[in-house]
């Protein structure tokens, strides 16, 4: 990579890490439409900044969204395949949406890449919930 290159890069990354940060303290003021603005910023100009999608989909879940934060977990998904716990969160929000079926997919893709107690809870409790009238 050219030296320009790497600049703008290294420049993009952390305008995207002073983007997230004040998206966060948005959230903290708990004004989720501003912390979504800049939160979907920090993305932009760093489409590899996961806890910038795990974020975005926390915001989405507050305000009850939880097919749009699937979708922003799905998108990170891509960007890191190996991060089990990005599944765990779209089981619950599976799970919270009544997609029952979605929610154990998801779990049982947390569980094979990682056996983790609180994923194999999540799964049980993700069954029970199934067979709840």
């Amino acid at each position: 990579m050219k030296h320009r290159e790497r600049i703008n890069k290294e420049y993009q990354y952390q305008e995207s890490e002073d983007s997230y940060e004040i998206g966060c303290q948005w959230i903290q003021q708990n004004d989720l439409e501003k912390a979504e603005k800049f939160i979907k910023k920090a993305i932009e100009l760093n489409e590899y900044f996961i806890y910038a999608y795990v974020t975005l989909a926390e915001i989405y879940e507050k305000q009850q969204r939880w097919h749009d934060a699937i979708h922003v977990l799905k998108k990170a998904s891509v960007h890191d395949p190996a991060f089990d716990r990005l599944y765990l969160l779209m089981a619950r929000n599976s799970l919270s949406a009544g997609d029952f079926i979605a929610s154990l997919r998801f779990i049982d893709r947390a569980i094979s890449a990682n056996p983790l107690q609180e994923y194999l809870d999540f799964r049980e409790t993700a069954q029970e919930s199934m067979r709840q009238p």
